[in-house]
């Protein structure tokens, strides 16, 4: 087995802990995604999946959906309920 090196990254907390509970339905720590993501940019030479400037009508819908309080829904069911209202 190859050696590893140990490393330390700064990450955005939210996006850490929301990947870690994802991860964990795979059975997968953040150190094996990680490892994963870099064995992927290693084979395939660059990134793994496309990677695109957003739009300005999505910058716009991301601007208000970050100043907006967004209404959740427990269920489609409720959405779908809403929309038809």
């Amino acid at each position: 087995m190859v050696a590893r090196r140990q490393t330390s990254i700064k990450v955005d907390p939210i996006a850490w802990n929301a990947a870690k509970i994802i991860f964990k339905e795979y059975n997968l720590t953040v150190t094996d995604a990680i490892n994963i993501f870099l064995n992927r940019v290693r084979i395939e030479g660059g990134l793994p999946f496309p990677v695109k400037v957003p739009s300005e009508r999505l910058k716009e819908a991301m601007e208000q959906a970050d100043i907006n309080d967004l209404i959740r829904y427990d269920s489609v069911e409720d959405m779908m309920n809403d929309l038809k209202s």
